[in-house]
């Protein structure tokens, strides 16, 4: 590609605004913006974080600098047709993207509506902020407090506090419950599980199936005082829900994980995940134990503050020690828990070994018919495979094994609710991580942990959580330890103990967080 033509490209790509979608379907979004420093804004999305002009094409490039989607370019922009540019998906070569060229009239038009939008939104807030005494008095009897859920998987974190709050005459609680998004590539159909999940439990909930823009508003309306969203990763909600429209209240954050000592950020050798820029607009992170001597200093170089993290133990941790053991193979052999991570990929935390060792497990289950086997994946799994290029496996693949594992006479397949019971009730866990690595430890349960080379590294402190499990590297080797397991005592125990110990200290976490709040309401 010559240098006149990359120059006019740029030039042309950096004063537009864009459409952008799948061809011939309605627009992910109508207001991308590609940056003359190779960022894409106006669209929240890991595919496309990034673009350059190369090899007479536009290229669209993921949080990782890999290429997703590349578009051929014409000769220059006045030979596009309709303003258009059609390219291919990388991760899919089913799907076709479109990038349209917007009209600046229309573009204006948007403009303007957003900025209306915008005014409308300060002057609501404005409005919630000056209400007169009298009106806060007849409306502000009971602290407010907002809960924003989307995974059935990992609601122990909170169960424990939204029925405390329940029971508490001095609270008042709202639970929405949304679809979860994976960031703005596909909606994972969680509300329905999430909300017969939380019916069971005699907690009433209020489902978000679209609108979001007007179900916030009228939260803003409901004047919430704190607002605990299920976790820290924008890209798990509709953009109504992310942070930046969320700090308005004060922003507590419960972890989903015991604790984020495990190892480091991925791509990175040091520093802690405390630093997530989400952690901005937190009014407290509830922790379970004390933050160690290296997470002080790596939160000191960012912009966090110290002081919102106060550790209160841990309601998930007593959540997973106290939980019901649940088999759901029916089945008399000795059992064995299977879980696998979503990070299956070269991009992220690398730890995920399902593509490499699904046919291994199926024929060891197959050959083992004196065990019940059960699998677990991770909640994310079959996204990933579904639309991130992953070696060893298709999605047609995964499904099928699903398919034929849970119809294995000593098999099954668990998904779409807690894996806790049957933890509990295991006999031996195989687990590639991530948080299997420390929970299932505070069952007290024999390990095999199977780790990838390459992975994102541990931690000092997830280095002393490694001495509780039985760490391996290759299938055969698991299997082995697995079978060994089930017929020798667990030499592991005593370390498992002493890993978990500060988790466990507290009882009640929740009520130390809702003193928290009650004081910070000065009631």
């Amino acid at each position: 590609m010559n240098e006149q033509k990359r120059h006019i490209w740029e030039n042309y790509l950096t004063r537009q605004w864009f459409a952008f979608g799948k061809k011939d379907e309605e627009p992910y979004t109508r207001d991308m913006i590609l940056n003359s420093d190779g960022q894409i804004s106006n669209y929240a999305a890991h595919n496309e974080s990034f673009w350059q002009v190369r090899d007479d094409q536009l290229q669209f490039l993921d949080m990782n600098h890999e290429i997703t989607t590349r578009f051929p370019l014409p000769e220059n922009p006045c030979e596009m047709v309709k303003f258009i540019l059609i390219g291919d998906y990388v991760l899919d070569p089913s799907v076709q993207h479109q990038l349209m060229a917007r009209q600046l009239p229309e573009s204006l038009h948007d403009l303007k509506n957003g900025f209306g939008n915008q005014l409308d939104a300060h002057f609501d807030q404005a409005s919630l902020t000056v209400t007169p005494l009298i009106k806060k008095i007849k409306t502000r009897s009971r602290v407010r407090v907002a809960f924003i859920l989307n995974s059935v998987e990992t609601l122990p974190a909170l169960l424990p506090l939204m029925k405390a709050l329940q029971e508490d005459e001095a609270f008042e609680a709202k639970i929405l419950v949304m679809n979860k998004q994976y960031y703005d590539l596909n909606v994972l159909p969680t509300l329905d599980d999430v909300t017969a999940f939380l019916q069971k439990q005699q907690l009433i909930c209020i489902p978000v199936e679209s609108n979001y823009e007007a179900a916030l508003k009228k939260l803003r309306l409901w004047q919430a005082d704190f607002i605990i969203r299920q976790s820290q990763w924008d890209g798990d909600y509709p953009s109504a829900f992310q942070a930046d429209h969320l700090d308005w209240a004060r922003l507590i954050h419960v972890p989903y994980t015991i604790t984020e000592k495990m190892t480091y950020a991925p791509h990175h050798q040091k520093g802690t995940m405390l630093t997530n820029d989400y952690y901005l607009h937190v009014w407290r992170y509830y922790t379970a134990e004390p933050l160690y001597p290296d997470e002080k200093e790596a939160v000191a170089a960012s912009f966090i503050s110290q002081d919102i993290f106060q550790p209160v133990g841990s309601m998930k941790a007593k959540m997973i020690e106290h939980a019901t053991p649940k088999w759901p193979i029916n089945h008399p052999g000795k059992r064995v828990l299977w879980t696998a991570h979503h990070s299956v990929t070269d991009t992220w935390f690398k730890f995920g070994t399902f593509p490499r060792i699904y046919q291994a497990m199926l024929g060891w289950a197959r050959k083992h018919q004196e065990l019940s086997v059960l699998f677990n994946p991770h909640p994310l799994l079959r996204e990933i495979i579904a639309t991130e290029p992953v070696s060893g496996v298709t999605l047609e693949q995964y499904d099928q094994f699903l398919k034929t594992f849970a119809a294995l006479p000593n098999g099954g397949v668990l998904q779409h609710q807690s894996q806790y019971g049957a933890s509990a009730a295991a006999d031996v866990i195989l687990t590639d991580g991530y948080s299997a690595f420390y929970e299932m430890q505070i069952q007290r349960k024999p390990i095999v942990a199977l780790l990838r080379k390459n992975h994102t590294p541990f931690t000092p402190e997830g280095e002393k959580i490694l001495h509780g499990l039985h760490v391996v590297h290759d299938i055969g080797h698991a299997q082995e330890e697995l079978l060994r397991l089930l017929s020798k005592p667990d030499d592991k125990r005593a370390q498992q103990i002493v890993n978990t110990q500060n988790w466990l200290i507290n009882e009640h976490p929740e009520q130390t967080i809702l003193q928290a709040m009650l004081k910070e309401m000065r009631i």
